[in-house]
């Protein structure tokens, strides 16, 4: 007996006007990142109206918070508790509450 295939393809259409055979993008504004599905034509005009910025503009790194020693991290888990802030007594400490308690 035959065996029977059976393929499943994805098509990736431009999101401005449906043209098949677009790829995705991503971009940032305002601390949002976006998604794009575009072709080659889209994205070309998309790079030639950001260029002027992005050459003026400089790249900015990721924002770290640095890791919190074993007292720190006690101290940070008490004054969350305190100020309404879920925290597990074991484990990583989220970085917005770390965030939050370096500045109260």
């Amino acid at each position: 007996m035959g065996r029977m295939v059976q393929q499943k393809r994805v098509i990736v259409t431009d999101d401005l006007d449906g043209t098949e055979g677009a790829k995705p993008y991503r971009f940032a504004w305002q601390n949002t990142v976006y998604e794009i599905d575009l072709n080659d034509e889209h994205r070309d005009e998309l790079l030639r109206a950001l260029q002027p910025f992005i050459d003026a503009g400089r790249r900015a790194g990721r924002r770290t918070v640095p890791a919190a020693s074993g007292d720190d991290r006690a101290a940070i888990r008490q004054w969350a508790r305190e100020n309404g802030h879920e925290v597990s007594d074991r484990g990583r400490i989220s970085a917005a509450v770390v965030e939050a308690y370096n500045n109260r």
